[in-house]
């Protein structure tokens, strides 16, 4: 009985874990392509220079934090104020942005946008 309790209990959480996950993810594309993401005032957003996850790459968290480097797209190009690290809104795009990356990019040379 304790078994089967805890098993079934193991499972509808497995289960909610994985829904959290793609409802993060679907936020994060929200994000990413919101022109008001921080407040933005320039009417881009993450997808005018980062269209279908161009320019990103697996390495780009290795280069530094994240985070920050999210932050400094937002205050910049976008012309927002930073949003919170540690916050629901930056988990969301950093999940977002990680999916875009897990997919094989083409070889193509990604044209150049101004103010990016």
């Amino acid at each position: 009985m304790n078994k089967t309790l805890v098993l079934m209990t193991a499972v509808l959480m497995a289960g909610s874990l994985t829904v959290a996950y793609a409802a993060n993810v679907d936020k994060g594309k929200a994000l990413f392509e919101s022109p008001t993401l921080g407040g933005g005032t320039t009417g881009k957003s993450c997808v005018t220079c980062h269209p279908g996850g161009k320019n990103l790459s697996p390495d780009l968290a290795e280069k530094g934090n994240l985070a920050e480097f999210v932050n400094m797209c937002i205050e910049r190009p976008l012309g927002g104020k930073a949003i919170a690290v540690d916050g629901e809104e930056m988990q969301d795009l950093i999940a977002y942005m990680k999916s875009l990356v897990a997919k094989p990019a083409k070889k193509k040379t990604p044209k150049k946008v101004e103010g990016c």
